[in-house]
């Protein structure tokens, strides 16, 4: 089973795509764009255990999250750094899920905000 992430800027939105299920939650406009990626996929991990999904692949487009969560990358920022524990916690108790890079083209979730940017430009409440 596959989850897709993402957080965008414009408007400070998340968004995650399970099957044909789409789900946009706005943020805010505060945060910078790796607080919103975390931040989708915190919601992404709350998503699985919410509904009880197990054996699942969740994919960001992001290199810096997924490499972070992953123990790759090391975590600088106090920002992130309360988000990345956040986040590695609540994935710590979920059955089987792991955590993916994927290219922003193949990123479900971020062609779908992809298109809600396309639809605000010129607008100026969004």
């Amino acid at each position: 089973m596959n989850i897709y992430c993402d957080g965008g800027t414009r408007g400070g939105v998340i968004c995650i795509v399970h099957d044909d299920k789409i789900i946009v939650k706005k943020r805010g406009v505060k945060y910078t764009n790796n607080e919103l990626e975390y931040l989708a996929l915190i919601y992404a991990i709350e998503y699985i255990r919410t509904n009880q999904l197990t054996n699942v692949t969740i994919y960001s487009d992001s290199k810096l999250i997924v490499n972070q969560v992953n123990g790759k990358w090391r975590v600088t920022t106090e920002a992130l750094t309360k988000l990345h524990e956040k986040a590695t916690t609540k994935l710590s108790k979920c059955c089987s899920v792991q955590l993916c890079w994927i290219r922003r083209e193949r990123n479900k979730a971020g062609i779908h905000l992809d298109r809600i940017k396309a639809s605000l430009r010129g607008h100026h409440n969004y």
